[in-house]
């Protein structure tokens, strides 16, 4: 079965309502499927998403979903540590 999956994407920065932002919508078959594109757009944008489910996104409650986007850093990878 396909749901209606609707994203917006706002800045951390940014102070504005989310009833303020745009939205995008797009049909998956599954909400596993919508969150890996909201991380993916977070990445992206290097910003907030708030991701609902359904024809009104502003009546339903939303998942808000930031993924940071810095490489991992590893220490003393491969050193014998004393």
């Amino acid at each position: 079965m396909e749901a209606q999956f609707n994203f917006q994407v706002k800045h951390r920065n940014n102070k504005i309502d989310w009833e303020d932002v745009a939205v995008g919508y797009q049909i998956f078959c599954d909400r596993t499927t919508a969150i890996r594109y909201a991380r993916k757009l977070s990445k992206i944008f290097n910003s907030e998403i708030r991701m609902t489910q359904g024809a009104n996104p502003f009546k339903a409650s939303g998942t808000y979903i930031y993924e940071n986007a810095e490489p991992l850093k590893i220490k003393n990878y491969g050193k014998l540590v004393q």
